[in-house]
Order: C-alpha cells, then structure tokens, then sequence
C-alpha cells in the first residue's frame, strides 16, 4: 500500500490455453446493474492475471465464491503480479436479456477486503461469433484505498480496451 493507503489494482482476463482476448460490450440499456459487460464462453478456462502498483501480498482470491489458488508471477519494488485460473465448466448460457453477476473478493495483507463484481454474460461454447463481438478487453483497473486496514474501497474503476479508457 502506498504511503497514503492507496494502491491500484489491475484485472486481466485470457482464454486459456491460448491466452486469447476476451470482449466486453457497453450497455444501451438501464436495465443492468452496470454498463460495461464482459463475455465469457461456456465451458473454458480463464486465467485472471492480477497486478498491484504499489507491490501488496494477496492472502486469498475468490471468483464467483468459489476460493481459487493464485501464484505470484512477479515482484519488486514498484509492483506485483499473481494468477489464477477460473473455470466456466457447468456454467449455463446467460438467457437472452439477462446478465449474471461475478463477484471477486480478495484478502490483501495490511490492506483488509477487496470486492469487486464483474457484470457477465455467458455464451454458448459453439456461440464464438457472439462471444468475439464488441471491444477487446485489455484490463481492468481499480483505483483502491484502505479503511483502516480492514476494508478496501474502490475509489475509481476503468475498463480498458483497445488504447479506449471508459
């Protein structure tokens, strides 16, 4: 955490084992909980690289309630990186007009609880054209502070795609 408690935190998502991109599309409608959705296909695999500027230590990740095992891919003195691997296995096809919701909690030491929720839409395996339309999700980026150690807010979140910020 840096001096003032604030820290970002940085989401990205690949298809494995290819490492492809994943899509995310804008929300004309009021009608969801947030405007910017992520695609996911059904019955894939995804890796979740997480990084934080300044470097932090990641106790647990969860992702959809489910506790995942993450590794540290790197560190130093600006910066960290882990990974985890989240599985769509089992998981139905979102119903036209409807999106599902992927909530993210972290335990970061000294920093307290991290959430997040990604708003997602799940399509079939076979359904690849409907999965790759929209814009290419680069990364996701969470402005955080710390409330006394025990909880994170986040304070700003940006979804960066193909050199757009929104």
């Amino acid at each position: 955490m840096g001096a003032d408690g604030h820290f970002r935190v940085t989401l990205s998502l690949r298809r494995e084992p290819t490492a492809g991109p994943v899509y995310c599309k804008m929300e004309t409608s009021a009608r969801f909980r947030q405007l910017k959705t992520v695609k996911l296909s059904c019955e894939a695999t995804y890796r979740l690289d997480i990084s934080f500027k300044p470097p932090q230590i990641l106790e647990s990740l969860s992702i959809g309630g489910k506790q995942v095992e993450t590794i540290e891919r790197a560190r130093d003195g600006t910066a960290c990186a882990y990974s985890a691997y989240h599985s769509t296995k089992g998981i139905p096809a979102s119903a036209r007009g409807h999106r599902e919701e992927l909530p993210i909690a972290m335990r970061v030491l000294g920093s307290g609880y991290l959430t997040t929720c990604l708003q997602i839409k799940y399509y079939r395996q076979d359904d690849q054209s409907h999965c790759e339309w929209g814009a290419r999700l680069h990364c996701i980026e969470l402005d955080c502070s710390s409330v006394e150690g025990r909880l994170v807010t986040v304070d700003r979140e940006t979804y960066r795609k193909l050199g757009i910020e929104s």
